[in-house]
């Protein structure tokens, strides 16, 4: 297990060696925007070199971090040794791709395939994996612990890489996009809502992400967008976004410090009455619990002192008057042989005694 020998305390002075954050300007606001892309099978090659490039070289910078410890442990290294940096480990890198980008069957140089841009990116990966190893080592760093920055391999490691200079651009047709190395790409979905951000200037791209999610490439789009400042209306002013006023509504100050009693308000005038003039000259005569339209007067007029209305009904036989109320005369022996006892072995219901039910 490789273990770093730097004096205690000095990893968050030599964090600060690394890429200084951005910041984003006041009235900014940080965005990202998503589309699939639809990448001719040449630009899918032409893509997948360049997930490769930055796997390889995120890997030789672990190798190099590996090499530099041990460096340090075994005393090759001095004091004043420089600390591992994004900047350092690229221009090293630089130096020496055309020694470690061969091709060992042909003997060509490969690394012109690739974007620089997916170098970097690597190498930025394994840089920031290193640092947050030694702010999690120190107790800086809050949460699970981090372990040292691991080698990349194809089929484990997400298939992506950054894009933070170039020819990376929301073309004007709204359903093509721009990328180094790759070119115009269509897009699945129309981009009409960050290309027109583009156009009216309130927006800037800072980097592009292409990613590989299953089956799918997409181009997510990193990008500061400029909101306007929203200011609290002053008092008495009508703010644009606010609720019409109808003649004769309330303000809200109004309905809280209302008007002194006695004090007239101008009131919008009644609307007109459409009812039919029958209808209204008869509510008008009938009060409303006397009125036959209504609940009081139709129950009025349906109780049994009320005229009846339509042909006269026959009265009913006994025989109808004995089904529809219970007859108390009935003989008991007649309702004991209508029921039916279930023996307890069955295990059905029991009914209960002739005397319960009578009871109840």
């Amino acid at each position: 297990m490789l273990r770093c020998t730097a004096p205690p305390g000095c990893c968050g002075e030599l964090a600060a060696v690394g890429m200084a954050r951005f910041e984003v300007p006041d009235g900014w606001v940080l965005q990202a925007f998503s589309f699939a892309v639809d990448p001719l099978p040449q630009q899918a090659r032409i893509l997948a070199r360049q997930f490769g490039g930055r796997r390889y070289a995120c890997n030789w910078a672990v190798r190099q971090l590996k090499e530099g410890i041990e460096a340090y442990q075994c005393g090759l290294a001095g004091l004043d040794a420089v600390p591992p940096s994004f900047y350092g480990l690229r221009r090293r890198w630089n130096q020496v791709k055309n020694d470690e980008c061969v091709d060992k069957q042909t003997g060509e140089v490969w690394w012109p395939e690739i974007s620089k841009e997916a170098f970097a990116d690597g190498i930025r990966g394994a840089v920031d994996a290193y640092w947050r190893w030694q702010n999690s080592r120190n107790g800086e760093a809050g949460g699970k612990r981090a372990g040292f920055p691991r080698f990349k391999r194809k089929g484990r490691d997400p298939d992506r890489f950054t894009i933070t200079t170039g020819a990376m651009r929301v073309n004007p047709d709204r359903r093509s996009v721009t990328l180094p190395k790759v070119g115009t790409v269509r897009t699945c979905e129309n981009t009409r809502r960050l290309e027109r951000l583009i156009s009216l200037g309130r927006a800037r791209i800072l980097a592009v992400t292409i990613r590989r999610r299953g089956t799918r490439v997409f181009a997510i789009f990193r990008v500061i967008v400029s909101r306007r400042a929203r200011t609290p209306g002053r008092p008495g002013s009508q703010s644009r976004r606010a609720a019409p006023r109808w003649p004769g509504s309330l303000t809200p100050q109004a309905r809280i410090n209302p008007l002194p009693a006695g004090q007239p308000r101008d009131h919008p005038a009644a609307p007109p009455d459409r009812r039919h003039p029958h209808r209204c000259d008869q509510q008008a005569d009938h009060p409303p619990g006397q009125n036959p339209r209504h609940g009081g007067g139709r129950d009025a007029e349906r109780g049994r002192d009320a005229p009846a209305k339509g042909p006269a009904r026959s009265p009913l036989t006994p025989a109808q008057a004995g089904r529809r109320r219970a007859r108390p005369d009935q003989d008991p022996a007649a309702l004991q042989a209508g029921l039916v006892r279930m023996p307890p072995d069955r295990g059905g219901p029991v009914l209960p005694q002739l005397a319960d039910l009578l009871e109840v």
